[in-house]
């Protein structure tokens, strides 16, 4: 693979190598630094209608009604975004079916008793349970020993990072309930943090067309089924701002060939993996750029900065590897688990064919909802269409539009955007089918603001240039009239009202 694209072959060729082709005088700042980057940036914001300080705002091919139509769609779709995640922390129902008081149990351990919970000896939060059965601030009458999987910490086995955070939080109210709507808060602004991130990757990525991406971005954001993830307690909170911050790190680390910044992307990568496993996906993309920039060094064999790079992850996640050696004597207590909870998600050791794929892969592709409203706009034709869109419009859709750039994407840069989510597939078709173990939708949400962006980058092939503001203002329209429903008149399970 190499980073070279056509002239023009995206509309601007710095966005994928900033200040390609500028010619530069003996002395001048080199094209990949801070001070050029700056300048560059003032000259374009000042040109297409931005600031001073070069943010360039709108992008100058648009029409002053589009212009202004981006920048209300994005300021209702942030207000959508942070409304509705407060309305469903506070809302939602204690506990959220999605193994939230198990993630809560999993906090408790480590906020009460300063260590992490053993997988098959740590029984689950006794406040938990009674706020479970509803007997809170009484103690519960169920007896962890004889609850099954339900009486004991059975999240105990994935990454303790996310816990490790939230624990300080947990610790300030006294009351248990209070506690678990602190954890929920604290989400609401890990969800917030991603959305700047997801900002931050756009601006990088797309420069002056910056808004229309980070606007197609929120689109995911907003989706109820995005939203309630990511604000009830579970590990997928933290995992998705550090994704897009891995995504941003590893892009800079490329486009300007720095050393520096691929540690401090091996950095987050590391603190990714001890987030959420399943973004082990993100490894052979942080090799695939490793391996570029060595090839690029051979000739002067400075290659010392890059070796050390692609061992930081490793060392990040020893301690933990450490803790499993020594409780369960493996890696990682992924195989113990799965050995527990199969008698309840698979009780009848059903072995699921590879000829199901495709069935499989389109449930991994529909973020509209979450599992607790699968069926919630079923009885109106008009909504349920909405959802359908919605399902169709985030990934497949957006899929077509990067197929369609063709060999323009075989570049390093490119595949900093597309190839984790790829690898995620690729790694949850491995878990369904060849270790016959449950995978969701949700798995994918960490990577899929980072396609988005990739897709955000497609859209300037478009000629309408005013099209990809329509699409994501109809998406974003439909987005804010499904949760009105939810909120104010959907009455069954679950019901935020």
């Amino acid at each position: 693979m190499n980073d070279n694209l056509e002239p023009n072959a995206l509309g601007d060729a710095a966005l994928t190598r900033p200040n390609a082709g500028v010619e530069r005088n003996e002395g001048q700042p080199a094209p990949d630094s801070d001070e050029d980057e700056k300048s560059d940036r003032v000259r374009r914001g000042r040109k297409n209608g931005g600031s001073a300080d070069g943010v360039a705002y709108v992008p100058a091919d648009l029409g002053s009604i589009w212009r202004r139509f981006l920048i209300v769609t994005l300021i209702v779709q942030i207000a959508t975004v942070a409304t509705v995640a407060t309305v469903a922390a506070i809302q939602f129902k204690l506990w959220a079916p999605i193994d939230e008081e198990a993630h809560y149990s999993y906090i408790q351990q480590v906020a009460e008793h300063g260590d992490l919970p053993v997988l098959g000896k740590s029984e689950t939060s006794p406040e938990g349970l009674a706020i479970y059965q509803g007997t809170y601030p009484r103690p519960t009458t169920i007896d962890p020993k004889k609850f099954g999987v339900g009486g004991l910490s059975y999240e105990a086995w994935q990454p303790p990072l996310y816990y490790i955070v939230a624990a300080p939080v947990f610790a300030i109210p006294s009351n248990y309930v209070h506690k678990a709507y602190a954890v929920r808060f604290f989400d609401v602004l890990l969800l917030l943090a991603a959305v700047a991130l997801a900002g931050r990757l756009c601006r990088l990525v797309l420069r002056e067309r910056w808004l229309i991406g980070w606007s197609m971005t929120m689109v995911f954001f907003a989706l109820p089924g995005v939203v309630v993830r990511f604000v009830t307690i579970s590990y997928l909170a933290l995992a998705l701002p550090l994704a897009i911050l891995f995504a941003c790190e590893l892009w800079l680390a490329w486009a300007r060939h720095s050393p520096a910044r691929l540690a401090v992307a091996g950095l987050v990568l590391g603190l990714c993996l001890l987030t959420e496993l399943e973004l082990l996906a993100l490894i052979p993309v942080y090799l695939l750029v490793a391996g570029a920039e060595i090839v690029r060094r051979r000739p002067t064999r400075q290659v010392r900065g890059i070796l050390i790079a692609v061992v930081i992850p490793f060392v990040v996640m020893a301690p933990w590897f450490a803790f499993n050696e020594a409780e369960y004597h493996m890696m990682t207590a992924g195989p113990i688990s799965q050995s527990e909870v199969a008698p309840i998600v698979n009780p009848h050791g059903t072995v699921t064919p590879i000829s199901q794929l495709p069935d499989n892969t389109v449930s991994l592709l529909d973020p509209v909802l979450p599992a607790e409203w699968g069926a919630s706009l079923a009885p109106h034709p008009a909504l349920n269409y909405l959802d359908m869109l919605l399902g169709v419009l985030i990934v497949p859709a957006g899929l077509v539009l990067v197929v369609g750039m063709g060999r323009r994407l075989w570049s390093i840069s490119l595949a900093i955007l597309g190839l984790p989510w790829l690898f995620t597939m690729v790694e949850l078709w491995y878990v369904r089918f060849g270790q016959q173990s449950q995978v969701y939708a949700r798995y994918t949400y960490p990577v899929v603001p980072i396609l988005v962006v990739l897709v955000a980058l497609a859209t300037d092939t478009i000629r309408a240039r005013f099209l990809p503001l329509l699409v994501n203002g109809a998406a974003a329209a439909a987005v804010v009239v499904i949760w009105s429903y939810l909120i104010f008149a959907y009455s069954g399970a679950f019901a935020l009202t």
